[in-house]
């Protein structure tokens, strides 16, 4: 038997380095990945206890690669036992402060907040009177950190992830990230006994081969733990993101849809509310002179047809500026699409001319933005270049795209644009896609928009 256990250890000592690293990378690993995370979702209550976490993790892998690297440099350490010890104890600290901190509510009261601090406090004192009285202060406050810190801290933590932690969070966020929490919440719960209770246990006994022998696969099951609390939180961090990110979205949508909202409603009440009251009071002045003066009454009834055909003319340019999106097809398609749905609409007539042939490819989100400025574009010929034509070239240059929109309006300088969000748009896709855009414009010349994209080099649709 003590055979066995002798291979057993030189077994473990060998391969010894491996699993340190793998330790202390697990644990490095998952302090990192919590400070990336941070800024992303440091609004959400829960999440802002995190770091703790981190700095749990951060600790506990610069002492595991302290005895990877000390023999690499050729020292018995890279930072003294005490100093490791320090950082341990802080470390599983930071540990048990999140655990009871994740479980008590925003107005607890102070003493009871203060508690896991006090806790980490009364420790340090003891291991300084330790080693001012000549003790092994390095040993003996390893013992109690693991005793009295990581052991209550990885338990607490468990139970908070299980219980409290999430307590305030959306019902869907819970549900989505049931597994993923109780894998952190596993790995916690075992790295609680296995470095809180077993190792410290181990080291009060008599060094032999079956005890050396424990430990080094004490270390694995220690990096196992590592994993796993890694891959639990990523995931829960993950689902927790997917969900803000969804929220945003919705968020997003319904201010666009407020403002789209307004926008209708004091268009339609300053335009064409006001020209249909106009018509209305144009039909009853026919109704009241049309027996006593009907030359003048056909006069009045006609000028209110004429208002009317405007008003129906302004109304389907409404309908265009309110169709969602642009197609996600092919961009001359797109083009059509786009040119079809806006002579419908605004009884203008439209022509769209392609020059040359595709020699790269654009992605769908260029594509996109070039769709949008046209969107854009003869949103403002329907709105206020008061035109009859527009004609659409897309021309397919060596190393760009040029998107040439024509039309036989008023003009730029005849158009109210000093309010106006349409040009500034247009401006700001054009930037977006790397392109360059120029507007020619004459009073009652028309104005012409030229937008020219370049090609990127390996750019995919």
């Amino acid at each position: 038997m003590g055979l066995i256990l002798s291979e057993v250890a030189r077994v473990a000592i060998s391969l010894s380095p491996l699993f340190r690293f793998v330790h202390g990378l697990a644990f490095f690993m998952l302090g990192i990945g919590i400070f990336f995370a941070m800024p992303r979702m440091e609004r959400i209550e829960p999440i802002r206890r995190l770091p703790l976490l981190a700095v749990f993790a951060l600790c506990e892998a610069v002492v595991a690669w302290d005895g990877l690297l000390a023999p690499a440099l050729g020292m018995a350490h890279v930072f003294p036992p005490l100093v490791q010890t320090f950082l341990l104890g802080p470390g599983y600290g930071t540990l048990l402060i999140f655990g009871l901190m994740a479980t008590m509510a925003p107005g607890q009261h102070p003493l009871r907040r203060s508690a896991p601090f006090a806790a980490v406090g009364i420790w340090v004192l003891l291991t300084a009177a330790l080693a001012l009285a000549g003790c092994d202060a390095a040993f003996w406050g390893e013992v109690v950190a693991r005793y009295g810190l990581a052991l209550p801290g990885g338990l607490v933590a468990m139970w908070s992830l299980h219980s409290r932690f999430y307590r305030r969070a959306d019902p869907r966020v819970l549900e989505l990230t049931r597994a993923s929490r109780r894998i952190t919440g596993v790995g916690l719960g075992s790295f609680a006994f296995l470095a809180g209770l077993v190792l410290p246990s181990l080291a009060l006994l008599p060094q032999t081969p079956g005890t050396t022998a424990l430990r080094y696969l004490l270390s694995l099951l220690l990096t196992g733990c590592g994993v796993i609390v890694s891959y639990g939180l990523s995931q829960t961090l993950n689902c927790v993101q997917r969900e803000v990110e969804r929220w945003i979205e919705k968020d997003e949508q319904r201010q666009a849809l407020a403002s789209d909202r307004e926008r209708i409603g004091r268009e339609l009440h300053d335009g064409i509310i006001q020209s249909i009251y106009a018509a209305g009071l144009m039909l009853e002045g026919v109704r009241q002179t049309i027996a006593q003066d009907p030359v003048s009454a056909e006069d009045q009834l006609a000028r209110a047809m004429h208002s009317l055909n405007l008003t129906i003319q302004d109304i389907r340019r409404y309908i265009f500026d309110l169709r969602g999106g642009v197609p996600e097809s092919d961009l001359v398609e797109g083009l059509e699409e786009l040119l079809r749905d806006f002579r419908v609409n605004t009884l203008l007539e439209t022509e769209l001319r392609v020059e040359g042939e595709s020699s790269a490819l654009l992605s769908v989100e260029r594509r996109r933005h070039v769709l949008q400025i046209v969107r854009e574009a003869l949103s403002n010929v329907a709105r206020h270049a008061r035109a009859r034509r527009v004609e659409v070239s897309l021309r397919y240059l060596p190393d760009a795209l040029q998107l040439v929109i024509r039309d036989d309006g008023v003009g730029l300088l005849a158009i109210p644009t000093a309010h106006g969000h349409g040009l500034r748009n247009i401006r700001e896709r054009a930037r977006m896609l790397d392109g360059t855009l120029d507007i020619d414009s004459a009073p009652g010349h028309g104005l012409t928009l030229t937008l020219t994209v370049p090609y990127l080099r390996g750019e995919v649709a």
